[in-house]
């Protein structure tokens, strides 16, 4: 037999059972979405900690011109390193199943060498042999290649050769090749010798062998290294340090996953506004039992407890819903996350204190919800609690409702509008749950504008269709010559790509790309920051972009620095600084970038909008240029360079916008519980009106009216909160992709779009409540207490 407490307890949620059930499936739903976020960024922390730092990734890649064994051999003795090897990286075109696509074509001096940078085998032949290639996973599908297959490869002017596809692998310290529009690939040195690159290594790379450095310990190692590299005669032109055990794109996700996680919480909260809802249900309802329990000697703290156990058992409920689709969930979106980062999950669990976190909040969350409107009902004397006569409607609500001054509006309307205002608290957080999801709504719209609009005026500044990358450097005046005379070809610009370096006080190049252009550029706009453009008079003269600045806070436009490109190191003063690009360059005269009469890439613009047009010419122009002896190594239409970008960047906009629509259904629950205990406080006027007439219709219109004037009222607080949400998610965008000017008003079409999704929320979470108010009859309704 149960204890008397336990069974009222169970009669109580039974005859609750209705909101009870939207109580736990609203918090399930809550803590499905948290517990989700937790459990990806648990998941995703661990497989790329484990996988990333078990390929032994190398702590510093060093361009050089030239690496022999003998430097090789004095490296390897030096005690600060645990393994070097020498590399050789080249640029390069694949042509398999349809059009040509960049790639970054790897080898090292020896594959099999398990102490840096290893590679984990997928499927086919490892290591690669002669005569055949191997591609990184994530280029895989983008390539269009096939395992055993031959494909195209071309490095520069060298000729097209076809080369059998032997294996695929994984390189978990890229980028993915699908993300960047890159095909990774892997042969021995001899294979790339076939293809024309050239025999000697350009990159060292080394790790360090302590476990868990500092990047000022590896840049201090790596300039040591670059002693004993120059010293022995070879020159180095770029030193790369990136942080150590850390994979490239980590620290993005993190601030994504921390982003969401935080409205995870939010939605959580918004939960516990149901929470109270309930709990103020069933004790509006009890208050003679309360002042009977209370006779019978029970005590606050046993009544309380009695009550705060029935949101315990909500809680444990909704936990037992929510823990394993959480992580059901959690692994598919680390599956993805994981992709992104180029990372597997696969033999990877989700650490147990994610999973054991997830429960006690579960449970405790109605408890700490409960507890307030449950102290202050058992602190309700005894008296009080006798003479209580159940849920009834107040005169001065009563009273509310007839004193709405707006003419013209019927008697059902005005008693609708002021039903919604008879319980204000309830109305509140009913509002406020639904407000605060309309406000992530908006601002992810506008965050999604923002970044439009700042891609769209990134690329107004481009005013070139195509980008082509040349073999090796022609004369720049020829280049052009040779493009305008291509039929659709309508403009054609020349311009010299250069590596510059900056020596830091640690002794070590900090490299960056300088373009140089015609100072009078037609093809190259971009909007200034501060300072000015170019002029012919500029022959030190610097124009560096807000990427590039923020890298180099010390300076400011009209500061010198010395910089080395070409071997040659020169004073340079930074004349202005734009708006452009997300990774960091400058802009200096062709000129004074190695020389006016050659040039490393050509931009051109076509006479047509269309992209088939487009490629065509494109087609008809490699082809011209290789037959003037100026072969191109790649191209690229300025469309897929977008395309690239906006991918990566509204991916991140997406994502913070799923947790809006979390947020959105669990609104929507807590407008339906309200809407039920309102058709439950309203149970005696409902008998009054079927008595005098009135049909189950009206009924129904009457309670649909009460929640559209919830959520039209919602959704006008949800328009000025989400100028605040604007600006918390385009801070967090910025700290996770780049900054982004904040879009605080939301378009016209944007709020009648969200006015629009919360007519149909209010129709659905009203639907029950609405149709169980039109079925009581009269003599029910009037016998209610």
């Amino acid at each position: 037999m149960l204890d008397t407490r336990y069974l009222k307890l169970l009669r109580d949620l039974g005859q609750h059972r209705a909101r009870s059930l939207l109580v736990v499936a609203a918090v399930a739903i809550g803590l499905t979405g948290a517990g989700a976020i937790l459990n990806t960024w648990a998941l995703t922390q661990r497989a790329t900690e484990l996988g990333y730092r078990s390929s032994l990734p190398a702590s510093a890649t060093l361009s050089v011109d030239r690496v022999d064994a003998a430097l090789l051999q004095q490296l390897r003795a030096m005690p600060e390193l645990a393994a070097v090897r020498a590399r050789l990286a080249v640029r390069a075109a694949v042509q398999s199943g349809g059009g040509w696509r960049n790639a970054m074509l790897y080898a090292v001096d020896d594959f099999a060498d398990p102490g840096l940078g290893r590679l984990h085998p997928d499927s086919g032949s490892w290591p690669p042999r002669d005569g055949e290639w191997l591609i990184e996973r994530s280029s895989l599908e983008f390539s269009g290649a096939s395992v055993g297959e031959p494909a195209l490869l071309k490095l520069g002017q060298g000729e097209a050769q076809p080369l059998a596809l032997g294996g695929v692998v994984r390189d978990v310290s890229l980028a993915p090749g699908w993300m960047e529009h890159l095909v990774y690939g892997y042969a021995t040195p001899a294979t790339l010798a076939r293809l024309g690159a050239p025999a000697a290594f350009n990159e060292l790379q080394f790790r360090v062998r302590d476990a868990a450095p500092d990047r000022a310990a590896v840049r201090r190692i790596a300039a040591a290294v670059k002693t004993v590299i120059e010293r022995s005669g070879a020159r180095v032109t770029a030193v790369d340090v990136p942080e150590p055990g850390q994979h490239i794109h980590a620290a993005q996700m993190d601030s994504l996953l921390m982003t969401q996680g935080a409205f995870g919480l939010l939605a959580l909260l918004v939960c516990a506004f149901l929470v109270v809802n309930l709990i103020n249900a069933m004790l509006a309802g009890q208050s003679r039992e309360i002042g009977i329990l209370k006779v019978l000697g029970a005590g606050p703290r046993q009544i309380m407890a009695l009550y705060l156990s029935q949101a315990l058992l909500l809680g444990v409920a909704a936990s037992l819903i929510a823990l394993p689709a959480a992580i059901a969930i959690g692994r598919q979106y680390a599956g993805f996350k994981a992709d992104l980062l180029n990372f597997p999950i696969a033999g990877h669990a989700i650490p147990w204190w994610a999973i054991a976190l997830q429960l006690p909040v579960g449970c405790l969350l109605p408890v700490a919800a409960a507890a307030l409107p449950v102290r202050r009902a058992c602190r309700i004397s005894v008296g009080a609690a006798l003479r209580d006569i159940g849920i009834v409607t107040s005169g001065q609500a009563l009273a509310t409702t007839r004193r709405w001054p707006v003419g013209g509006l019927s008697r059902p309307l005005l008693m609708a509008i002021g039903n919604a205002f008879r319980r204000r608290q309830r109305m509140v957080l009913t509002l406020l749950a639904l407000a605060v999801g309309g406000a992530v709504y908006l601002g992810a719209a506008n965050l999604r504008g923002a970044v439009s609009a700042s891609v769209d005026l990134l690329y107004a500044d481009q005013r070139h269709d195509v980008s082509l990358r040349l073999a090796e450097p022609q004369p720049a005046a020829a280049l052009e010559a040779a493009a305008l005379a291509v039929d659709g070809i309508a403009a054609a610009e020349a311009w010299r790509g250069q590596r510059a370096t900056r020596v830091q006080a640690d002794g070590l190049d900090d490299g960056f790309a300088v373009l140089g252009l015609p100072p009078a550029s037609v093809m190259l706009r971009p909007r200034l920051l501060a300072g000015r453009w170019l002029t012919e008079n500029d022959r030190m003269g610097l124009v560096v972009n807000g990427a590039w600045l923020k890298q180099h806070r010390e300076l400011a436009v009209g500061a010198e620095l010395a910089l080395t490109m070409d071997g040659r190191r020169q004073t340079w003063r930074i004349v202005g600084s734009v708006d452009a690009g997300l990774q960091p360059l400058a802009y200096a005269a062709r000129a004074a970038v190695g020389g006016e009469a050659l040039a490393t890439s050509l931009v051109v613009r076509t006479g047509s909008r269309s992209a088939a047009a487009q490629l065509d010419a494109i087609q008809r122009l490699r082809a011209a240029l290789a037959e003037a002896g100026m072969p191109v190594a790649s191209s690229q239409l300025q469309s897929e360079g977008r395309r690239i970008v906006e991918d990566h960047l509204l991916m991140v906009v997406d994502f913070l916008g799923a947790m809006a629509w979390v947020m959105i259904v669990v609104g929507g629950m807590g407008l339906a519980s309200t809407m039920g205990m309102g058709v439950l406080e309203r149970t005696r006027e409902i008998g009054v009106l079927r008595a005098i007439g009135a049909p189950g219709r009206t009924i129904q219109l009457l309670v649909q009216t009460e929640g559209l004037v919830i959520v039209v009222l919602a959704w006008a607080l949800s328009l000025p909160l989400s100028a605040t949400m604007s600006l918390l998610l385009a801070e967090a965008f910025g700290r996770i992709m780049f900054a982004v000017p904040a879009q605080v008003i939301p378009s016209a079409a944007t709020a009648l779009g969200w006015l629009a999704i919360m007519l149909l929320v209010s129709l659905l979470a009203c639907a029950w409540p609405a149709r169980n108010a039109s079925r009581i009859s009269a003599a029910q309704a009037l016998s209610y207490e």
